[in-house]
């Protein structure tokens, strides 16, 4: 740890030598050019962001206009220690936060990623991307266990979108956007005081659509078109100069497309000769022997059957036409009863201030959330369109079509009691409490819009939780938090599971920290996370794994914030440390006919990950300011056993659940350790470097010009670190000219065309799924792994957007 911080530190320096003005020239300037100080609520209270001793990431609302911020996919390219991948449209997110990842997170019934997200501090448990950032006056990224002050799920941290208040003077903002690829925005809000002094309230609306660029050459269509609508409403009552009430009610309407997905078929596998291969399937006629891919996976061609079509599909090398018993598997016929994504979702959340005596604090937040979310890939993700037999239409739908409708219903509360901050000894006691009802069910073309109710879950978490903080001097401060959580798990689904568990956990954290001068601040935090347990239902229960438990680490951070040159250079950096138990990672198992067709979560593995987080900000002059950020997350397993391990190393062998003693081995090398792999899903490296240049244009009038550039290393697809999705470099500009009420400019996005895919995942050959659909030649081998090659599907990135925005502000302070 102490080579990570002198590390730090020494980069640190490099980066501001690097700037170009040595402190004595910097010392010479006026001390009006220090940098706006940020408050963040990080710890439930305001502080500034430079004093805080944790590791925070902080996006102000002229931040997010400068940059052009849309969603948290463009908030984590400028965030050290946060990664994100837009892998299924704006579904199925999956923040990772320090490398801290979970392949099954949002895909596997129940698996949570370890990073939650927050709206005003209060807990959201969905997909957020559609969340208009214009709404917002900062996002806060809390980086590390986050558990004993906000609870359940912030495993590796906490992401905090903390919406805009009223203020005290009558407002109108209103925005337009138009770009390439039919992208177009508008955004109005109206705000001010209803009765001044006592309520004040804000009303903004939010038209969004997108209109996708790639081609689908089964349809000819374009897919990954994107479309929101959304209002949000603000009433703030403050009665007295010691009760505040804040009411917040938000709707979103999001109507999207098929994502651009592709599949890497099976015949481009390139290592690892087997039985799980192209070559071991009869009808196939291929002779790829390869049961994986090794390399790094390109962009390919979108081929989904979301309509029907009149002529033929394009095929899947090693799939020819016929080669099932079920006819024509490329037939034209409609492959998804639905397509895309549907979403309604209604946010309502209350939170109350009221000062007690002598700076007392008693504050309650409670909120209720509604989610009506259908859902619809074409799963095989290829042109293959696989009935099991010619039955009426309007009776089924093809294998693999992956369409489902979930309703969700959170409520959440939480109560907390505080003691004045401004004395020596500090602490805060509070209780939370959150439930979450969904139930399931699968939309066919005899019931578009959802059929019977096939799985129902029901979560319950009950939690206390507090702090206690004492100044030992003006200068060393010492922090203890603690949270006791009982999480209660309820599922039902038609396959026949029924069952219900509980999972208890303490997750403490202590923090010392140290005013070296007025402005520098060193800390030091060792804190446990835990990320919940759940279930994996039927296929789970088959295979002996109905649960999977919590997975649990224990964190070491060393941190240093700084200020020089009268507030004009800001710098942070964070290393750490962190030893993670009881990974929950990926299984796949067969189901009841013995084809492997499903994945469950299983706890295999520990792992390290050994990080380091560098910001610098600088204002250069009164016109030119700058940022660079990098950051490490050097993760790996110290110990793990992976079955698809063993499959690959063993020329196609099965490992069974007695261990390798009695597991079939065709090589002389079966191995299934995953010792030493680098954590799937999540980069070693991240950094970006960014501007604002300001060139004065008469009176309070001044053109700009911002610029930027990112960096995200590669990402494994699985434990094996064999297939990976490649690096990437993303940049961005933007120029302009504004007035105290006006603001016009133009922009460009991925301005080097970047064209990397974002996310890849291990998927199946279809529509070899199992012997009893196609002779498998390793079926008349003892102890062969029988199921089918492997695959990989990914999303396209976004190519070069040109846009233009203009916005309109008009009174407020």
């Amino acid at each position: 740890m102490r080579i990570l911080l002198s590390t730090a530190l020494g980069a640190c320096a490099v980066s501001l030598a690097g700037l170009g003005y040595p402190a004595g020239s910097l010392a010479q300037e006026a001390a009006g050019l220090a940098i706006e100080e940020i408050v963040v609520t990080a710890r439930k209270r305001e502080e500034s962001l430079q004093e805080i001793p944790i590791a925070v990431s902080a996006f102000d609302a002229q931040t997010i206009e400068n940059r052009g911020l849309q969603s948290i996919d463009d908030v984590s390219r400028f965030t050290p220690g946060l990664s994100f991948s837009k892998a299924f449209g704006r579904a199925t997110e999956r923040p990772v936060i320090r490398g801290l990842s979970n392949v099954l997170a949002g895909v596997q019934f129940g698996v949570e990623a370890g990073a939650a997200y927050f709206v005003d501090g209060v807990y959201y448990p969905g997909d957020i991307q559609n969340l208009d950032l214009g709404d917002l006056e900062r996002v806060e990224v809390i980086k590390g266990p986050q558990s004993a002050l906000y609870g359940r799920n912030t495993y590796s941290g906490a992401i905090n979108f903390v919406t805009r208040s009223p203020g005290d003077e009558f407002r109108v903002d209103a925005k337009a956007l138009t770009a390439s690829d039919g992208e177009t925005e508008f955004r109005a809000t109206v705000s001010g005081p209803i009765f001044r002094d006592v309520l004040g309230g804000s009303l903004t609306a939010r038209a969004y659509d997108y209109d996708g660029e790639w081609t689908n050459t089964v349809t000819g269509g374009t897919v990954g078109d994107e479309s929101s609508r959304s209002i949000s409403g603000v009433l703030d009552w403050t009665p007295t100069d010691t009760f505040r009430l804040r009411t917040r009610v938000q709707f979103n309407d999001d109507d999207d497309g098929p994502p651009p997905i592709f599949l890497q078929p099976a015949e481009s596998n390139n290592c690892f000769p087997g039985f799980r291969s192209m070559a071991s399937w009869a009808f196939s006629g291929s002779s790829n022997n390869n049961q994986y891919y090794c390399g790094q996976i390109n962009p390919g061609q979108v081929a989904l059957n979301t309509d029907a079509i009149s002529g033929p599909s394009p095929t899947v090398p090693g799939i020819p036409p016929g080669s099932t018993f079920f006819g024509d598997i490329y037939s034209g016929n409609d492959g998804t009863a639905f397509d895309g994504l549907e979403r309604e979702q209604t946010l309502v959340s209350l939170l109350a201030d009221w000062t007690i005596g002598p700076g007392y604090e008693l504050t309650a937040s409670t909120a209720f959330r509604t989610d009506e979310v259908k859902t619809g890939y074409d799963s095989d993700h290829t042109s293959v369109n696989f009935f099991f037999a010619p039955l009426p239409s309007g009776l089924t739908e093809p294998f693999f079509a992956n369409t489902n409708k979930d309703e969700v219903d959170d409520y959440s509360v939480e109560l907390r009691f505080a003691s004045p901050v401004d004395r020596a000894f500090r602490w805060l006691v509070g209780g939370f409490f959150y439930s979450q009802q969904l139930e399931g069910s699968d939309i066919t073309f005899a019931d578009p819009d959802g059929g019977p109710v096939i799985d129902i879950s029901d979560t319950r978490n009950e939690a206390y939780f507090g702090y206690i903080e004492y100044d030992f001097s003006d200068r060393l401060t010492a922090t203890l938090e603690g949270r006791y959580a009982n999480e209660t798990k309820q599922l039902w689904d038609s396959a026949g599971f029924s069952d219900r568990d509980e999972w208890s956990n303490f997750t403490p954290r202590a923090t010392v920290d140290y005013q070296i001068t007025e402005d520098t601040l060193v800390y030091g935090v060792v804190a446990k996370g835990v990320k919940p347990g759940g279930f994996n239902g039927s296929p789970g229960e088959i295979n002996g794994n109905p649960t999977y438990e919590q997975e649990e680490a224990w964190n070491y951070e060393l941190g240093l914030k700084s200020s020089l040159n009268d507030g004009r250079v800001q710098f942070s950096a964070a290393a750490f440390f962190i030893d993670a138990q009881d990974i929950q990672l990926t299984t796949p198992v067969p189901n009841e006919s013995g084809s492997a067709l499903t994945s469950i979560a299983t706890n295999q593995g520990s792992g390290e990950v050994v990080g380091l987080e560098l910001d610098v900000r600088a204002n250069v002059t009164d016109q030119l300011d700058v940022g660079l950020t990098y950051a490490l997350a050097d993760s790996e397993f110290t110990e793990g056993c992976d079955d698809f391990q063993w499959t690959l190393t063993s020329g196609g062998g099965e490992l069974q659940p007695g261990g390798e003693s009695v597991s079939a081995d065709f090589t002389g090398n079966g191995d299934c350790s995953i010792e030493g792999k680098q954590f799937p899903i999540s980069s070693r490296h991240q950094a970006s470097a960014f501007f604002n240049w300001y060139l004065p244009a008469g009176g309070s009038n001044e053109w700009f010009v911002t610029g930027d550039v990112t960096y995200e290393s590669k990402k494994y697809v699985q434990v094996h670190n064999l297939a990976y999705a490649p690096g990437a470099t993303l940049a961005g500009l933007r120029v302009g000219y504004q007035t105290p009420t006006w603001r016009v400019s133009g922009f460009v996005r991925n301005l080097f065309d970047e064209d990397s895919v974002i996310i890849a995942t291990r998927w199946l050959a279809i529509p070899y799924i199992s012997p009893g659909f196609s002779l498998n030649t390793a079926s008349f081998v003892p102890g062969a792994a029988t199921g089918s090659p492997r695959a990989f599907f990914t999303t396209l990135r976004r190519g070069r957007q040109i846009g233009l925005e203009v916005s309109y502000s008009f009174g407020g302070s």
